[in-house]
Parts: C-alpha cells; structure tokens; sequence
C-alpha cells in the first residue's frame, strides 16, 4: 500500500514540475515574440 502512495506522490510531483516547466517555457516564448515584434515594429 505504501509503495503506491509513493507511486502516486511521485506522479503528481512529476505531474506539477512538468506544469512549471511548461508555463516557464510558454512565458519566455511570449518574451521573445513580443520582443521580435517590437524590433519589427521599430525598423
């Protein structure tokens, strides 16, 4: 019984990391379109 708790602490502690990881990358994506739009912008 303890070894599937584990299992499933594990999971949702993968499950969470991956979400931040995911939103980190989707904000640093939104950063570097915005800023490719200001340089277009700006020329």
């Amino acid at each position: 019984m303890k070894f599937i708790k584990t299992l499933i602490a594990n999971d949702v502690g993968a499950s969470s990391t991956r979400l931040a990881v995911v939103i980190g990358l989707s904000a640093s994506t939104v950063l570097v379109v915005t800023r490719i739009g200001v340089a277009v912008a700006g020329q």
